[in-house]
């Protein structure tokens, strides 16, 4: 039976080391990652079979270049593990689960948005198999970085007192090969103090596979389609550059948008939801001037279950629905981070978080 996680919110001390914050987070939360490793392990098995005999091999691999990228990372990732008593197999699937079974996701989702009209907001919907739900939870240093992600995992989005935001698309492309963690990542991200050194080690980082990564510093906002083989920007407000500066909102859901990234791109299936979702946003962008708007757009149920926040489920062998998601104010650096959505009365739980 899975067990309701309550939405938690892992708080590490400033002085705390990655090993240390991987043993609380690995001892606070043991049988729940053992269950959400179950999980993801038979849906990912269940979608790509193939995945059965190499499954040792695979995550070994990703395993090690993360140790070799991202050192601090990886400890905090080795120590939930050793507390949560989970293989390094089950703990990679469970933090690489996406780019694990070869990016074939019909149903994957997300929404990314960023704002500068009125405002200055950054915000993401996570989609995911809605057995995560219960799973889902938030952590961070207070004063230092903040990040929502799943129990068991180092961080899928996020934003730092330097207000800097990344959200993170899931991207169906061709060409998967081994690399790091993505989690580790993202987390790595959150460390830097600009958006300049934010980018730069974005880039610097071999992947896996296909992401659309949404960083920003409050001023400029940056789409970035990211895979194996490519570094596309597919769209960025920035005041600076005479053909954005006049933009004021950007966002993105789960197709290329940069044409050489399309070259790239597994064709949508017909069941997916992602340019459902992309036209939805784009009809209700031009109305969006506040923080409070960027969150009520994303929490939206026009066209349910095709909706913003997702409610579709699919015949698909994976299909996704909206578990959680979060808005960053960049000028007042107030984070709203929430499961679910309104709609489900007895599972959303919001929080908000200072930085």
């Amino acid at each position: 039976m899975d067990s309701d996680q309550k939405f938690p919110h892992l708080s590490f001390t400033p002085d705390s080391t990655p090993t240390q914050r991987g043993h609380q987070h690995g001892e606070s939360y043991a049988e729940a990652i053992k269950e959400l490793c179950g999980i993801r392990r038979e849906l990912m098995l269940a979608k790509s079979p193939h995945l059965g005999a190499p499954l040792a091999e695979l995550a070994g691999e990703q395993y090690e270049i993360t140790k070799k990228i991202f050192p601090a990372q990886w400890s905090e990732l080795e120590a939930i593990r050793e507390s949560s008593k989970t293989t390094i197999e089950d703990i990679v699937i469970l933090n690489n689960y996406t780019d694990f079974r070869d990016i074939q996701l019909p149903d994957e989702g997300c929404t990314t948005l960023g704002l500068s009209k009125n405002t200055a907001t950054s915000g993401q919907t996570w989609d995911m198999h809605s057995s995560a739900k219960n799973y889902v939870c938030t952590m961070g240093v207070e004063g230092q970085w903040q990040a929502f992600s799943l129990v068991g995992c180092l961080g899928m989005m996020g934003a730092n007192s330097s207000s800097l935001f990344v959200g993170v698309n899931n991207l169906n492309t061709q060409k998967a090969k081994t690399g790091v963690i993505w989690p580790a990542l993202i987390r790595s991200l959150l460390e830097t103090s600009d958006l300049t050194t934010l980018r730069s080690k974005l880039l610097a980082t071999p992947v896996t596979s296909g992401h659309n990564y949404l960083i920003s510093d409050g001023t400029i906002w940056e789409n970035w389609e990211i895979g194996a083989t490519f570094q596309k920007l597919s769209g960025e407000i920035n005041p600076n550059k005479a053909d954005t500066k006049e933009t004021q909102v950007i966002y993105h859901t789960n197709h290329c948008l940069n044409s050489e990234a399309i070259k790239e791109e597994v064709p949508l299936a017909l069941n997916s939801t992602s340019l459902n979702r992309f036209e939805l946003i784009a009809e209700k962008a031009s109305q969006l001037s506040s923080t409070e708007d960027v969150i009520s757009v994303l929490q939206n149920h026009d066209s349910y279950p095709k909706s913003l926040c997702s409610h579709f489920q699919s015949n698909a062998t994976d299909p996704s629905t909206t578990c959680g998601g979060a808005v960053f104010n960049h000028r007042d650096k107030e984070f709203f981070l929430w499961r679910c959505c309104p709609k489900d009365e007895q599972m959303y739980i919001s929080r908000k978080l200072k930085l």
